[in-house]
């Protein structure tokens, strides 16, 4: 017997007929070498690329004039309950790492690499946040995830930039 929580959808595969059973809340019998059970959060949550967040991190963007820049980001999103039993089998384990991840970075490094730094940090934050966002959602809805939100937080200048500003 497994139990599924609050904010959780288990699907329950059985390997023998290749059906799946959609268990929102309360128990679920699990025959051992007969069913798989996956579980999903369908709870909110953020990625947050680590590595772009400082310009002289491990993977900076890089901006039209090839400058190494550090963007502080979060893109939220959230499984869409309503396709999960259909993607069942499709679905990794870990979504966040395997298709969120990915998919994100590809568009952010190709979005940022379209402007100036000074186009970044200042006058277009929004313009390129809601870029982000019409680029992501047709991508992760595929996929069954809903992109809640692109939020663009601070930006970190090359040091030499930084300099000349001053």
């Amino acid at each position: 017997m497994q139990t599924m929580g609050r904010g959780e959808i288990g699907l329950r595969l059985n390997q023998l007929t290749g059906t799946t059973t959609e268990v929102r809340d309360g128990a679920v019998l699990i025959i051992p070498g007969l069913h798989e059970m996956r579980r999903y959060s369908l709870r909110d949550q953020v990625y947050r690329p680590s590595g772009n967040a400082s310009a002289s991190g491990s993977a900076p963007f890089q901006s039209v004039e090839g400058l190494s820049i550090g963007v502080d980001i979060s893109v939220r999103y959230a499984l869409d309950a309503s396709q999960i039993s259909a993607m069942a089998r499709d679905l990794p384990e870990d979504i966040g790492r395997e298709i969120v991840e990915p998919v994100v970075q590809g568009v952010l490094y190709k979005t940022l690499a379209r402007y100036t730094v000074r186009e970044i940090f200042s006058g277009k934050r929004q313009e390129i946040a809601q870029l982000i966002e019409a680029e992501l959602k047709p991508r992760l809805a595929k996929d069954g995830i809903k992109l809640e939100a692109v939020t663009l937080g601070k930006v970190d200048l090359p040091h030499d930039y930084k300099a000349g500003m001053e």
